[in-house]
């Protein structure tokens, strides 16, 4: 009797040394958010152990979370979702405990099997880079910045499967790639924007990392060869990161060299768009799979970026385009994301939803306050 009492004296002296904190989460948009990330800085978070955090919501349940390196060694925040009505607070515990195994709904790899190309993907849309091997792959040579698209109508990761599988421009039942990139920006990608026409870079992706790898999120970078503009040299880096039940890609794009200031632009390919809409610093269009022999039976495929200060140029150089001047070292922020008409996006009335979901979450972001 006096060793079970001294157990559980212990037990609850290490559970009141256990670091605690109540995160406060606030929607100052004014529209509801699903499935929102919610992001907090790891210095926020003294005392926590990355291999034992786990987060707690109102019903005081373990929900998925994901602690970030952003390809460091040391943690760099802790991520979770949650979906928030405007204007209203909702609260979690993070905590040590055992974390759940929770399944993963982001994923990204390199594809060495296939000329090295970059795939990533969520449970709802997945993409790829053409890799550097691709570029003399006889038979296959193809330079091109473009994103091409896979399309989607299952929550199951399908890259391995896929390219296990090498018949993805099949439509077993969960989705396939029907969409044509060819020496374009494909489904979302950027690049100078030199006197009206795109500068479509002369090689592919150079080197990648993986940064962070689910379960929450994944995330790459990548970098590309030095390359001449006019006499300007210019080199430049990019960073893809996509959550999981998100739509939108968040692209960041690193531009270095000799010049004063570069315009880039970032967009979509157009095929034979049936619909383009465009909004103060965003372009939506619709358009058929275009890398299908039957696509009224492969469905539309919607499309959409999102550029704050930029110039909308719904239909310029074969594209639709946000065009922004960017300056050496600085950041480039934009939103890049797709749709299906079979996949959970019924019309443009429902993508121009998700789309204001992503402005209203960039425009106005989470409140977060950890106490």
């Amino acid at each position: 009797m006096k060793k079970t009492l001294l157990l559980f004296t212990v037990s609850l002296l290490f559970g009141a040394c256990s670091p605690s904190a109540t995160v406060e989460v606030t929607n100052c948009a004014d529209i509801d958010l699903d499935h929102a990330t919610v992001e907090i800085a790891w210095n926020q978070l003294a005392n926590f152990s990355p291999s034992a955090v786990v987060v707690l919501n109102a019903d005081n349940e373990q929900i998925p979370s994901q602690v970030v390196y952003r390809g460091e060694t040391e943690p760099q925040a802790l991520i979770f979702q949650t979906d928030i009505d405007a204007g209203k607070t909702e609260r979690f515990i993070v905590r040590e405990g055992r974390r759940d195994d929770y399944p993963a709904e982001a994923f990204g790899r390199q594809v060495p099997e296939r000329y090295d190309d970059y795939a990533w993907e969520n449970n709802k849309v997945a993409y790829r880079l053409y890799g550097p091997a691709l570029e003399t792959a006889p038979g296959e040579m193809l330079v091109t910045p473009g994103i091409d698209v896979w399309v989607k109508c299952t929550d199951k990761l399908v890259i391995d499967e896929w390219y296990a599988k090498g018949d993805y421009h099949h439509n077993y039942g969960d989705g396939m790639d029907c969409y044509k990139v060819g020496r374009t920006l494909g489904g979302g990608s950027s690049v100078p924007f030199i006197d009206g026409k795109l500068f479509l870079l002369p090689h592919n992706y150079q080197t990648c990392k993986t940064l962070d790898n689910g379960p929450v999120r994944t995330s790459v970078e990548l970098t590309y060869a030095p390359f001449a503009i006019g006499d300007k040299t210019v080199a430049l880096t990019k960073i893809i990161t996509l959550d999981a039940n998100q739509h939108f890609n968040k692209m960041e794009c690193i531009y270095t060299g000799d010049f004063t200031e570069l315009p880039v632009a970032a967009g979509f390919v157009r095929h034979d768009v049936k619909q383009t809409l465009t909004g103060e610093d965003w372009v939506a269009i619709c358009e058929p799979a275009s890398d299908s022999k039957d696509p009224v039976r492969d469905g539309d495929i919607y499309g959409a970026v999102l550029l704050q200060g930029a110039e909308i140029l719904p239909d310029a150089a074969g594209h639709a385009l946000a065009v922004k001047n960017v300056e050496p070292n600085e950041t480039l922020t934009y939103y890049a994301g797709t749709g299906w008409s079979q996949g959970g996006v019924d019309d443009m009335e429902d993508w121009l939803e998700k789309l204001n979901e992503t402005k209203a979450a960039v425009e106005t972001p989470l409140q977060i306050v950890v106490r």
